[in-house]
């Protein structure tokens, strides 16, 4: 089994799981837990929500690839990411090479904050059929979001994906 890790850059899974090598210098860790069933009494605490739970926010990721929902997809992505610089278009056209798309988180997020922005890495595995070929991955999904910084848009309150790294598996 070939452990390397691989970068996923440019077309097809590329525009849609890029690779960004970023550092998180950051404060001591916060882990998150994965977000939680519907149905649960868990659940009775609606303030955990795509908005404030990283987890959360990559499963919708995963939900708008799933359902062909790829400009709401697309717009998840964070503002200086390379696939957001790639474009709309070329990211919808990088997914119609996928016959099937599965993706999930697999755990809980790991959050380290640096200079008013939040950063979370939420384990993740996505799989499916690319060209008609298998394949399984798993990474980490990183997002960001201000945190509590004054002049912040709603905007960037909002968790934003600024890259995935995957390893083959």
């Amino acid at each position: 089994m070939d452990r390397r890790p691989i970068l996923l850059k440019g077309a097809a899974l590329a525009s849609l799981l890029a690779m960004l090598s970023g550092s998180l210098n950051a404060c001591a860790p916060i882990t998150t837990a994965p977000e939680r069933q519907e149905g649960s009494a868990a659940t009775d605490n609606k303030t955990v929500n795509a908005a404030t739970d990283p987890v959360s926010t990559s499963k919708r990721y995963f939900r708008h690839l799933e359902k062909g929902a790829f400009d709401q997809a697309f717009a998840m992505w964070s503002p200086d990411s390379p696939v957001h610089e790639g474009g709309n278009e070329r990211f919808r056209q990088s997914m119609l090479a996928y016959q099937s798309f599965d993706g999930k988180a697999t755990g809980a997020a790991r959050m380290e904050g640096a200079a008013g922005t939040l950063y979370a890495e939420v384990p993740i595995q996505v799989s499916g059929a690319h060209r008609g070929q298998p394949f399984t991955h798993q990474g980490t999904m990183t997002l960001k979001r201000c945190n509590g910084v004054p002049g912040c848009s709603a905007q960037e309150r909002q968790w934003q994906i600024a890259s995935i790294i995957l390893e083959q598996r």
